[in-house]
């Protein structure tokens, strides 16, 4: 039986704080984006339009970066998955910028694709018989 000490030292937490930052970039830069896009008129080459966007592009790339940090070390069979964490910090952020309805239906998504993701990612140990 590995020692606690043992255990911990194989897990590197830095990695997946990095990921979930990376999670969080694309999650706001997503919201950026629409944010630049409802606040325009039909001219969209516009100077405060382009400054919106370039805003939403660079938050959104600095979650690129992060992502490419994060698969140094987490396998990408579990990163992947976790980035559908964007849904549920999409659903909310556009319900609390955006006013949008949060219906039973897409809160049942959600949580679906959560408890799909968390399947995905805790690994299944094998159990032995004596």
């Amino acid at each position: 039986m590995k020692s606690m000490s043992q255990k911990s030292s194989n897990f590197k937490i830095i990695p997946y704080i990095i990921l979930f930052v990376s999670i969080l970039f694309s999650i706001c830069g997503q919201l950026l984006m629409k944010n630049a896009m409802i606040h325009t008129n039909e001219e969209v080459l516009d100077w405060e339009f382009l400054q919106k966007l370039s805003l939403a592009i660079t938050v959104y790339c600095l979650g690129i970066v992060n992502w490419i940090l994060a698969l140094r070390s987490v396998k990408l069979s579990i990163a992947y998955p976790l980035t559908s964490l964007n849904y549920v910090g999409i659903l909310f952020g556009s319900y609390y910028f955006f006013n949008e309805v949060i219906t039973l239906t897409r809160i049942v998504g959600v949580i679906t694709i959560f408890l799909g993701v968390l399947l995905v990612v805790n690994p299944i140990r094998k159990f032995k018989f004596r």
